[in-house]
């Protein structure tokens, strides 16, 4: 095997790990028995594609490492017993997404055949875990959950958590990043135009404060009006069933023989889709519209999520200016703990920017390097800016 493809496969050996680990850490916080059945069920799954990667290794000579990256599921498990098991799980599936790019991508990169022999075998669970239903109405999982069931007959729910939560995760991050950038920005270029300390320090608060309040918002209005958008469409949708039931059977029942299925087949399953009207409008909104109630999130919820977010990212380096005022006091020029300013943010914008991987797929250092450029950009501007008008 070559050193590119070993190098592959140890990095799934420790993927496969990492989340092994965090599925059984969260199972541990989390009080639902259903989802603790869940998610130990998961965990077993992950355990035995992270086995078949080190049996991978050790064939070739090269054995995993003897400890366990344990971190990741340490930390997870910290947040969830914070805020809660659904942030927690977005988080993880997020994590999962990763892993699965990273094996679509493998499949045209790996050349050992041993190794695309086992991506053959993971590739379906790692989908299976990242899909909702199946188009047959039952999920790979879901049916070996039903072989797994507990003796009083409970079956964990479909696997539909892994999208809950995302959207406020990703509001956090780009939040968070949204506030420190513009308040970095102002206390830049207010600093440049003026020596007043208070004055620098007024700018900075009354920016942390504007961002917030916009940001939340803005986001409330952004996904009110997703949801009001989606909300017309669905009545739309469910007056074209009641008014002519048949043409819309025939639409779903083309949508999904151009999917591959055989007339029987597209027949039978739209059969057992329109007996429930319920799921009849949400298949027809969703086959027929692209639409899934999934994607909208709770517009209060989000307008606060984006809010305290952005303030706290504002916090960032009206705090790292206030500490920079402290330590130097006012022997020194306000450029002084302007400088102590920039240099807590770059902290956070590089750490703000790791983060975004979770979403990206892109390396942890370039992302955090390309935001931390970014808040470099913005602050040297502005103090430019600001350095003109106090010329």
């Amino acid at each position: 095997m070559s050193a590119p493809d070993i190098r592959s496969v140890r990095r799934n050996w420790e993927s496969e790990v990492r989340l092994a680990d965090v599925y059984e850490a969260l199972a541990g916080v989390t009080a639902d028995a259903r989802l603790k059945h869940r998610l130990r069920s998961l965990a077993v799954t992950e355990t035995r594609h992270a086995d078949a990667w080190a049996a991978l290794l050790d064939s070739t000579g090269s054995k995993p490492d003897d400890h366990r990256p344990q971190l990741t599921a340490r930390l997870l498990a910290a947040f969830a017993r914070v805020a809660g098991i659904g942030p927690a799980l977005a988080l993880a599936g997020a994590a999962e997404g990763q892993v699965l790019r990273s094996y679509l991508n493998q499949v045209s990169t790996v050349t050992d055949e041993r190794a695309q022999g086992v991506l053959r075998k993971v590739l379906p669970e790692e989908l299976d875990h990242q899909s909702a239903e199946g188009v047959a109405g039952e999920s790979i999982e879901s049916r070996r959950l039903a072989e797994d069931a507990d003796e009083d007959g409970a079956v964990p729910a479909p696997e539909d958590w892994h999208g809950g939560g995302v959207e406020s995760i990703r509001n956090v991050i780009y939040g968070v990043n949204d506030g420190l950038t513009a308040t970095l920005g102002v206390l830049a270029g207010v600093g440049g135009a003026s020596v007043n300390p208070r004055v620098v320090l007024i700018g900075g608060l009354s920016a942390m404060v504007a961002s917030g309040v916009s940001m939340a918002g803005g986001a409330y209005l952004a996904s009110k009006s997703q949801r009001e958008v989606f909300e017309g469409q669905l009545a739309r949708e469910a007056a074209e069933i009641e008014a002519m039931p048949d043409l819309e059977r025939a639409e779903l029942v083309q949508i999904y023989r151009s999917k591959g299925l055989t007339p029987e087949e597209a027949e039978t399953i739209v059969g057992r889709i329109t007996s429930d009207k319920k799921v009849w409008l949400e298949t027809q909104a969703r086959e027929e519209l692209g639409l899934d109630v999934a994607q909208f999130e709770n517009p209060v919820r989000e307008g606060v999520v984006a809010g305290i977010s952005t303030l706290i990212g504002g916090v960032i380096p009206v705090a790292g200016y206030l500490l920079g005022r402290l330590l130097l006091g006012s022997a020194v020029n306000g450029f002084a703990a302007l400088v102590i300013a920039f240099a807590v943010s770059a902290v956070f914008l590089f750490a703000i920017g790791s983060a975004r991987t979770f979403f990206t797929g892109k390396g942890g250092v370039r992302s955090g390097l390309e935001m931390l450029a970014v808040g470099s950009v913005v602050a040297a501007l502005t103090y430019g800016v600001g350095l003109l008008f106090r010329a």
